[in-house]
């Protein structure tokens, strides 16, 4: 049988400390409880699934940014850190926003909502507790998949044009290009920082 090839989604992505310290929290103190503690229950390897799933995207992140190439600035002093163009698969990311989708149900679920297979309980009291931030937790999830899964926009195709015409060499901006840098590190900062609610991150 021949075997289905795998959809990737080509995206600009800026593999920083900041989003490393983002993606550390998700995993340490959500995704790897919430697949400990649910592991076996019935229909729910979503959680197990995601850990995984999440685990594989941050690999190909960190290859992308051994793999290179390097962006500079347009005097070549200043490295533009971590900005990369990665593959990531679809079917992961699509599993991630579906994760993303049943913990935001679960924050707003009342407490009297039927829960034959006992997950929902679970679930909360494990991660999803006042003194675990719940809407902190499943934020930082929300805000890792938007960074990694950006919106393309005018700046984004610049500088995605301005690494691919390096042909995998080093690359140094045009001042035009690093105008679009500033512009995108400004947008990743409000990402990382805008106090929103989490439909803000859904798209």
């Amino acid at each position: 049988m021949e075997q289905q090839e795998q959809r990737t989604a080509v995206r600009l992505v800026v593999v920083d400390p900041d989003l490393d310290a983002q993606c550390d929290r998700v995993e340490e103190h959500l995704l790897a409880p919430l697949a400990e503690s649910v592991g076996g229950a019935s229909g729910h390897a979503l959680f197990a699934d995601g850990l995984a799933a999440f685990r594989r995207v941050r690999e190909t992140l960190a290859e992308a940014v051994a793999r290179g190439p390097k962006v500079w600035s347009p005097n070549g002093r200043w490295e533009h850190e971590g900005l990369r163009i990665v593959e990531l698969p679809t079917e992961d990311t699509d599993l991630l926003y579906a994760l993303l989708r049943e913990l935001s149900g679960l924050l707003v679920a009342p407490p009297d909502l039927p829960d034959p297979s006992g997950v929902m309980a679970v679930v909360r009291g494990t991660v999803l507790t006042p003194e675990k931030t719940a809407v902190g937790l499943v934020g930082a999830l929300a805000r890792v998949l938007s960074l990694v899964d950006l919106t393309p926009d005018a700046d984004t195709a610049a500088l995605f044009a301005a690494i691919e015409a390096g042909d995998d060499e080093d690359v140094r901006l045009s001042y035009g290009q690093d105008e679009a840098w500033q512009r995108l590190a400004h947008r990743l900062t409000m990402l990382l920082t805008e106090s929103a609610p989490l439909h803000r991150f859904l798209y």
